[in-house]
């Protein structure tokens, strides 16, 4: 069974009796195929029941209703919501800046990056709680992938700038690069840039991955350190089963939140990957 690090687990901060603080945001964070959308749907489910309003991104995404109306929804929110700290507008431009293999990666990057800031904006702005199965350390890990210029710590800077709160939950899912590899030769419909690499290249680009996602883990570890706060970072192992990792992420969530323990610098430990 996955067992979850006591040096990582969070401290939430919740009122007796009354679950999940309002307004937090846990957010899935690993490599294509690493199992962290199947463990944040479960760990919604199980939170639903007694949060009904926690939302689940890919809902309120619309993933499921098709290109065109996940389109439109990105849009509808960017226009709404970004643009209201300085931060998120210098990421997105920085974004914009940093070269990429050809036009539509740009495209993709600078609306995702987008995309992310202006969802975390309404969720600030009105006070919501959701559970984002991709969100801001995905964006970054996806842009400095695919980038060619290399100079991307400008963009980490205001990317994260605002991203160690006490509101904000990272969950780390650790799977080997191998493993995630499978998963998605196995899977019918190509929605991830590394299901159509290169044979030649594939186990290159997946070194790069794996080092990127451990980078931008410890830049969010600096980060909270500079400031004197301690991200809040559990991290899963993401061959367990679903089900199982999920509970046990949500016992800790609700359990851990009444114990008031200095907080201090966590770093990710027990990786397989």
């Amino acid at each position: 069974m996955n067992q979850l690090p006591h040096s990582q687990r969070s401290r939430i901060a919740t009122a007796p009796g009354h679950g999940l603080m309002r307004g937090l945001k846990i957010e899935f964070f690993g490599l294509p195929g690493s199992g962290k959308t199947t463990v944040a749907r479960e760990v919604h489910a199980a939170l639903a029941r007694r949060h009904p309003d926690l939302i689940f991104a890919p809902d309120f995404f619309r993933d499921e209703a098709g290109k065109t109306t996940r389109a439109t929804a990105k849009l509808r929110l960017i226009l709404s919501n970004l643009g209201h700290d300085g931060g998120s507008r210098n990421a997105v431009r920085q974004t914009l800046a940093i070269q990429q293999p050809h036009l539509r990666d740009k495209l993709r990057a600078v609306s995702t990056v987008a995309t992310v800031m202006a969802f975390y904006a309404r969720l600030e702005r009105h006070g919501m709680s959701a559970i984002l199965d991709q969100g801001l350390l995905q964006a970054l890990w996806s842009v400095q992938l695919r980038a060619l210029n290399g100079d991307t710590q400008s963009l980490m800077g205001d990317g994260l700038s605002g991203a160690v709160t006490d509101s904000r939950i990272y969950v780390s899912v650790a799977t080997p690069a191998t493993i995630c590899a499978d998963r998605l030769a196995a899977r019918h419909s190509k929605h991830s840039r590394l299901q159509v690499r290169d044979a030649t290249d594939a186990e290159r680009t997946w070194e790069r991955a794996e080092f990127l996602r451990r980078s931008i883990l410890n830049t969010l570890t600096a980060v909270g350190h500079a400031r004197g706060i301690a991200p809040r970072i559990i991290t899963v192992d993401g061959t367990a089963r679903p089900d199982e990792t999920a509970h046990q992420i949500v016992t800790q969530l609700l359990a851990d939140g009444t114990r008031r323990v200095p907080r201090r610098r966590m770093k990710e430990r027990g990786l397989h990957a």
